[in-house]
Order: C-alpha cells, then sequence, then structure tokens
C-alpha cells in the first residue's frame, strides 16, 4: 500500500504514516515498505513469492529480474563486510581439513566453494546429509566447517553447525545477515544481501562473495597457487579435459 492507502487503513493522516517511517529511522515511507516486504518474503513459501512477484512486477519480467540482481548486487558491494572475507580466506588456508555444508538449493553455492577450493586445497570436502556427522566426528580439531544457507534455512545445514561448533571444531558461515540461525553456531559470518527472484532463489549476489572467499584464501596460500595451477594444467592438457571453441581452432589453423 502508499502510504496514503496505510493512513487511511489506520485511521491516520498520510504525513502520520511517513513521521511514523521517519521515528523508526527509515529515510522515508518507501524504504520502511521495503523493508517491511523483504522480512515478511523471508518467511514465504514458493507459491506465496510466485504471488507477490506477479502481483508487484511490473513491464518486462525479464528485465525486472536482472535489473533486481543488479541492485542487490550493488548492495553487496556497499555492505560485505571484507575484513570478514579476508578471515575466513585465512582460515580456509590454516584448517587441516575444510568441510562445507549446504542443502537444497544452496547447495549449488556450496559445490561452487567445494569444486574451486579443491584446485588449492589436498582436503576439502563437500558434506553429504548422510554422513556429515560421521565426517565431522573423524576430523581433526583443526578442521573448519563452513555452512551456505539463506531463507528459508534449511535445518540440516544449521544442525551440522551447531554439531560441529559443539564438537570443538571452528565454523564458519555465508548466509543474509546476522539475525540468520547460522550465525549463532558461527565464528566468522560472511554476510550478503539477498532476494528472492519469485519463486526462484536469485544466489547472483551471494555466488559473487563466494568468489571473494574463494580468492581470499588464494590471496593468503601465496606463491604455491601458482605451482598448483601449473600442475593442474598439464593434467587437464594430457587428460583432454577440456576442447577448444570453433573460434579458436579457426585462428590456430
Amino acid at each position: 500500500m502508499t502510504a496514503s492507502q496505510l493512513g487511511e487503513k489506520a485511521g491516520v493522516s498520510e504525513s502520520t504514516v511517513i513521521r511514523f517511517a521517519s521515528l523508526l529511522g527509515f529515510d522515508g515511507y518507501p524504504e520502511m515498505r521495503s523493508a517491511v516486504r523483504d522480512l515478511l518474503i523471508e518467511r514465504f513459501s514458493t507459491l506465496e513469492r510466485l504471488r507477490d512477484y506477479d502481483r508487484t512486477q511490473e513491464g518486462n519480467y525479464l528485465h525486472g529480474a536482472i535489473q533486481e540482481d543488479i541492485r542487490t548486487l550493488s548492495e553487496a558491494q556497499a555492505m560485505v563486510d571484507t575484513s570478514a572475507i579476508e578471515e575466513l580466506g585465512a582460515m580456509i588456508t590454516n584448517a587441516e581439513q575444510v568441510m562445507v555444508a549446504g542443502h537444497r538449493s544452496s547447495r549449488a553455492l556450496a559445490f561452487y566453494l567445494f569444486y574451486y577450493l579443491s584446485w588449492l586445497f589436498p582436503n576439502v570436502h563437500l558434506l553429504e546429509p548422510e554422513t556429515s556427522i560421521e565426517k565431522v566426528t573423524n576430523a581433526s580439531n583443526k578442521s573448519l566447517v563452513i555452512g551456505i544457507s539463506f531463507p528459508r534455512y534449511t535445518s540440516w545445514t544449521l544442525e551440522i553447525l551447531r554439531f560441529s561448533s559443539q564438537s570443538g571444531i571452528a565454523t564458519a558461515s555465508i548466509t543474509d545477515g546476522f539475525s540468520s540461525p547460522l550465525a549463532t553456531w558461527s565464528e566468522v559470518v560472511v554476510t550478503v544481501p539477498w532476494k528472492p527472484l519469485s519463486f526462484i532463489d536469485s544466489f547472483t549476489a551471494p555466488m559473487s562473495v563466494v568468489n571473494c572467499v574463494i580468492l581470499a584464501a588464494a590471496k593468503h596460500l601465496g606463491e604455491p597457487v601458482t605451482e598448483k595451477l601449473e600442475r593442474l594444467e598439464q593434467v587437464w592438457r594430457s587428460n583432454r579435459t577440456y576442447v577448444r571453441s570453433m573460434k579458436e581452432s579457426e585462428n590456430k589453423v
């Protein structure tokens, strides 16, 4: 609702609604409305998200989706705590074993982080629900568990972080804020602005921040990165892991 519509529903003037938003610390009513909407949409089911998106979307929905991701990326650039990313990068480098936990849609982010860290570190594991408790139980106390989850938070990811923390293993999380339940059981929390697109969990901004975590870990590892990547390139060439594009082949001829 507009400020005028809300005022009419509440039996007060439009200016009272605007002053109320300012009293709460917002720059204006639109900012308060956006904050309330974000708070509510975290609790929406996928069907409710779809209905909300269809109700509010105007114009070309494809351009709208891209524009929403661009806005979230801009928020991430302005708000992400780089010191937390650096600290997590150092934790990854110093850990004897790194275990990454992510479930449902967040598993895509977990796999991505696991995949690139495995290029640089020998003991990186993507935790599976069936064997996660056993993996953590048998890990050394110099290990690290990283949990990744966004609204709606998955209970398994929260449980594995809790179990790891109570077992004396270092924990970290990549999530949407310190109000996330993952933050309770994390020594380091990397927060990322997050907004869904209709029924989709859009991970454009979280993926960008995961890239930053990988780069931070590589920076803390230092010179060995070059040697490891050179060795991988040799293996990829000998195994013909990658093929050239048609354009590359034509240029070579």
